[in-house]
């Protein structure tokens, strides 16, 4: 009895669409992962506009578009709350994935070299990093338009379907609509494999028409620029870390998982393809060579182009204007590192079988597990933030007040996340004022680190959820006349404080 006897058909499609649940999964825990872009997607769902303006500058290449958020708005619409919209607009982001890959392969390298490449593409460390340690929904999508994109290509290609070049056209225009630095990159990527890989002139064709059209219907954006919101040139890879194969178990300053790793899988995939070529290199198919040379290729490539060493390369081009870090390069490549993957059970013979299959299977599973870890809050939020403050360095998502007559006091209470380092120990201050013949004074006020001494400002993670209480003493309030209170963040060492996104200085609260 042979093995496609055994084991039904679809085994490969069927492990993506089962056990790609390891990847998902976390993302139906109850509350919300602080990733470092914190709860800025879930804000700027409710009201999409083309460029996100929530916490975030408007900017073409390298912001955030409406269509991240497309998958959320018809939820939305019949009543779902935000979070749980946003989360499963993550859960369909891997599925779609996942199963790009396969569409992708399976026709070319079989059902259970394609069902290996789409599990892995869903567990691997850049996935996974995406969702779990940045919480980037656009990222996330182009993660899942890409693959789709090229099985449209190949779909085409092998067989001339119409339904495949209308889902590269359509995957590429919305990814030109979700971040459209990312999409160049995607497109001339597209490009690049059309020519050397697929070498047909209409598939070439359909890609360039429709990265021109997403670029065309961009157009009424192409001035709406912003400063970066990090320096570019602060946050290239780290060779040591890009090729180690912990996947993820390595963290970085804040101690989160880097979001940029291949991984051991693919790394292991790589190397073992390559060996498998270079020794039956006659035996294996001229379109096999040209798939997996491109996609090592291009990994490597995409791999330079994320150290240090590619600084100038990235300054003289200006590609630099086109990625908020240069290691989302690494994004665009993604579904082509796992093409490596997906050949083996063509290149060594004993991967066909069930028990080295299913190790295989069972490998890529437990090599993602290390970065399915996220830390959840379970801070309830409303639909807007409360206020931002800084060059949308804070997010301020509850400031609760609470008066006390006997004795009489004011107790705030401030959930906070940040959104990126902060470079300077900032402290807090809350302060009652009345009004009265005197003009408007203070009557109590607090001034002292957020969280004391033992976590200052410049030890906090990008995305996670703090809260303090702070309370005043109103002993000296005049009767009669109920305080105003004002609460914000300042530079102690002269004084400057924090603005707030909106022109003010200070939150302002009113007592009950």
């Amino acid at each position: 009895m042979n093995w496609s006897e055994q084991v039904p058909v679809r085994a490969g499609f069927w492990a993506v669409l089962l056990l790609g649940a390891f990847a998902w999964a976390p993302a139906l825990y109850p509350g919300y992962w602080q990733g470092w872009e914190g709860f800025v997607p879930v804000y700027q769902s409710v009201s999409p506009t083309s460029l996100a303006t929530v916490a975030t500058s408007p900017d073409l290449w390298r912001g955030v578009g409406g269509g991240a958020y497309l998958i959320a708005q018809p939820l939305l619409r019949i009543g779902v709350d935000p979070v749980p919209a946003i989360r499963i607009t993550f859960i369909l982001a891997f599925v779609l994935g996942g199963t790009g890959v396969y569409a992708w392969l399976a026709n070319r390298l079989g059902d259970r070299g394609a069902g290996l490449a789409g599990l892995a593409y869903m567990l691997s460390p850049i996935f996974l990093g995406t969702v779990y340690v940045r919480g980037s929904v656009s990222d996330a999508m182009m993660l899942a338009l890409a693959p789709l994109a090229l099985a449209g290509l190949a779909g085409y290609r092998d067989r001339r379907s119409l339904a495949g070049a209308v889902v590269t056209v359509l995957s590429v225009l919305w990814m030109w609509r979700i971040q459209a630095g990312l999409a160049v990159a995607m497109t001339v990527l597209l490009l690049l494999y059309t020519l050397i890989v697929e070498r047909d002139a209409m598939v070439f064709l359909i890609a360039l028409a429709s990265g021109a059209a997403g670029l065309v219907g961009v157009q009424p954006l192409w001035n709406v620029a912003s400063p970066p919101p990090v320096a570019f040139n602060q946050n290239f890879a780290e060779l040591h870390l890009l090729l180690d194969p912990g996947a993820g178990l390595l963290t970085n300053a804040w101690g989160a998982p880097h979001p940029y790793q291949p991984g051991f899988v693919v790394l292991v995939a790589s190397a073992l393809a390559i060996w498998a070529m270079a020794m039956h290199w006659s035996d294996v198919a001229v379109p096999l060579r040209r798939l997996i040379g491109f996609s090592l290729g291009v990994g490597l490539v995409a791999g330079f182009l994320s150290l240090n060493a590619s600084e100038a390369l990235w300054r003289l081009s200006g590609a630099d204007r086109l990625f908020t870090y240069p290691w989302q390069v690494m994004l665009t490549v993604a579904p082509l590192l796992v093409a490596p993957l997906a050949a083996l059970p063509l290149l060594l013979a004993e991967i066909e079988q069930p028990a080295y299959w299913s190790a295989m299977v069972a490998l890529i599973v437990l090599a993602g597990l290390g970065a399915t870890t996220p830390t959840y809050t379970q801070a309830q939020i409303e639909v807007r933030p409360v206020a931002i403050f800084g060059d949308n360095q804070l997010l301020v998502l509850q400031a609760t007040l609470h008066e006390q007559e006997d004795p009489p006091s004011a107790t705030l209470e401030v959930v906070w996340q940040p959104l990126r380092p902060l470079e300077f120990d900032y402290n807090v201050f809350f302060q009652a004022i009345v009004e009265d013949g005197q003009g408007a004074r203070v009557i109590a006020q607090l001034d002292a680190q957020p969280l004391g001494k033992a976590r200052p400002a410049t030890g906090w993670h990008p995305g996670e959820v703090l809260k303090n209480s702070y309370r005043l003493d109103l002993s000296a309030a005049p009767s009669g006349r109920r305080p105003i209170y004002y609460f914000g963040f300042y530079n102690w060492r002269d004084g400057a404080r924090l603005p707030l996104v909106g022109g003010d200085d200070k939150l302002v609260l009113y007592g009950r």
